[in-house]
């Protein structure tokens, strides 16, 4: 009996790793590639690759570095295109950068492992990248445990019908109707570590209520850790590094659309793409998506009532603010959403010494239009909107360092709720 257990178990094992194997099996002579560009021609000649060419996959393109995996069929025009334009570059061999992170897709065999286990071993959650029926019940339970000041609900269905799912946390779930706090994550399928950041806040203000009264008192906390479930999911099983939503169009082998590029302030006009194979691409129209919309109806129903909204991927360390379609275009509040950023960004700095990079993405990065920042604050005139871009060098963090990552940036997320009783 006890054998055929054992076999059960490793059987189960056995098709985890090959789950996490399979979704690199894309990826095979593939280099990542560290471009260091001094001038504006190489910096223009990377955005315009960025937004044209689907075969290229940038992981971070700033004024002056950029981080893109090459297909082995394009490093040598690449590689010769880059030093006409004297861009120094650094080439590492993908996959091999990525055996370092075999601990992928441990997951839990028992789906309810997590569940069900004392406060104090609740941290086991956030010792791995969970999938997403994981994510849900997960919150199922936070809500189940705490039913007088925590909601569960569905805002929609995504493309493939998996929900979207938030949590609302207040002080009385049922009271009056107060400001609000809007947090969502992982509207890029391949960035596994913002639903955690935003699961830990929902775990920490929910376990201890009574050290948060004064950040609740007044303000409803919405949360929407996994905007993008069916790109999440697709991560996991078939391609590591898939950004966009699963839009499939029919007759057309390229499919989904950059949620972050399909909101409708000033919609595909910089940093977008009408290419429906590129990763920036835009969709059919603003708020074409049921992603988009889920996140479009709710802040429009409350707009009244959100005063704060924060948009979180990774990575790079960056809190950007409006606006990111246009670097000649400043918030006419510039100097006070500055202000609140650099009071999050040294609450995070705290912990370990983690330093955050403030500004426009316009700025910092590039020209893109159709983010949720801008839409929040130009459509919406919700007046603190933020986009956070987590830590890291790659899209999977280590697993010793996902506890750590969501300790600091709770400390950041903090610090901008308690901004919000300000309004």
């Amino acid at each position: 009996m006890w054998q055929n257990a054992l076999n059960v178990v490793m059987l189960a094992l056995f098709a985890i790793l090959a789950a996490s194997a399979s979704n690199l099996d894309g990826y095979h002579g593939y280099n990542k590639y560290t471009v260091f560009h001094d001038n504006e021609d190489a910096f223009k000649y990377l955005v315009k690759l960025q937004t044209d060419y689907a075969e290229l996959d940038f992981w971070l393109l700033t004024r002056n570095m950029s981080i893109v995996a090459v297909a082995p069929t394009l490093q040598g025009a690449f590689e010769a295109r880059l030093n006409q334009l004297n861009a120094r570059f650094v080439a590492n061999a993908l996959m091999e950068e990525m055996s370092s992170y075999n601990e992928t897709l441990t997951n839990c065999l028992n789906s309810e492992c997590e569940l069900n286990r004392p406060r104090r071993q609740a941290r086991g959650f956030f010792s791995h990248f969970p999938r997403y029926s994981e994510i849900l019940n997960y919150m199922s339970a936070l809500a189940a445990r705490h039913p007088k000041n925590c909601r569960y609900e569905s805002l929609g269905r995504t493309f493939e019908g998996r929900h979207i799912a938030a949590l609302s946390i207040s002080l009385n779930s049922r009271g009056q109707a107060r400001r609000v706090a809007y947090i969502q994550a992982a509207a890029h399928g391949r960035e596994w570590i913002t639903p955690l950041t935003v699961l830990y806040l929902a775990n920490e203000l929910l376990n201890n209520l009574r050290a948060f009264r004064r950040v609740l008192e007044d303000v409803e906390i919405y949360l929407v850790p996994l905007v993008n479930s069916d790109g999440y999911e697709y991560s996991f099983t078939t391609d590591r590094f898939w950004r966009k939503n699963r839009h499939r169009y029919a007759g057309r082998t390229c499919a989904g659309v950059d949620i972050n590029r399909n909101f409708p302030n000033n919609w595909n006009y910089n940093g977008a793409s009408q290419n429906l194979c590129s990763e920036v691409y835009s969709g059919t129209g603003p708020i074409s998506e049921s992603e988009t919309a889920a996140i479009a109806r709710y802040l429009e129903y409350n707009r009244h009532r959100v005063k704060l909204s924060l948009d979180v991927h990774s990575f790079g360390k960056f809190l950007f603010y409006p606006f990111g379609y246009s670097r000649n275009v400043a918030a006419p509040t510039r100097n006070l959403l500055h202000s609140v950023a650099q009071r999050a960004a040294n609450q995070i700095a705290k912990y370990r010494g983690t330093q955050y990079t403030i500004g426009t993405s316009a700025g910092i990065l590039y020209e893109a239009s159709g983010g949720l920042d801008d839409y929040a604050y130009g459509n919406l005139g919700i007046p603190m909107s933020f986009t956070v871009e987590l830590p890291g060098e790659n899209f999977h963090v280590a697993r010793s360092d996902i506890i750590h990552i969501c300790k600091e940036t709770f400390a950041g997320f903090i610090e901008f709720i308690r901004h919000v009783s300000l309004y």
